[in-house]
């Protein structure tokens, strides 16, 4: 009968199947927080201080003040970044507005 079958694994096995559960399990919460900080969370960024002129900003990003410059994309975590809009005019570019981008395309406008 089948009630009378006995397993045996060995303890080298055993070690084997609890390493592969807990490499498992670490993959999985892996894959949670990516998904969550990509299609899930949003950054919550503060203008403090805009120079559009000169094109410099301090805005401040969880317990940090941070400091942004010129054509960069400062990039806050996931997908998410924040850079300065411009526009070009006879041939030069005028910094005029702070977007928030998710994978370097606009989502939203912070300051105008």
């Amino acid at each position: 009968m089948i009630s009378d079958l006995e397993i045996k694994i060995s303890k080298t096995t055993n070690i084997l199947i609890q390493t592969a559960a807990i490499v498992g399990a670490i993959t999985v919460l892996a894959g949670g927080y990516t998904f969550y900080r990509n299609y899930v969370w949003k950054p919550k960024v503060e203008m403090l201080e805009v120079d559009f002129k000169n094109a410099t900003a301090k805005f401040k990003f969880g317990k940090k003040t941070l400091e942004l410059e010129g054509d960069a994309i400062f990039l806050l975590g996931g997908d998410w970044g924040i850079k300065f809009g411009s526009t070009s005019k006879n041939g030069s570019t005028i910094y005029d507005r702070i977007e928030l981008v998710r994978k370097g395309m606009v989502y939203e406008y912070l300051k105008k």
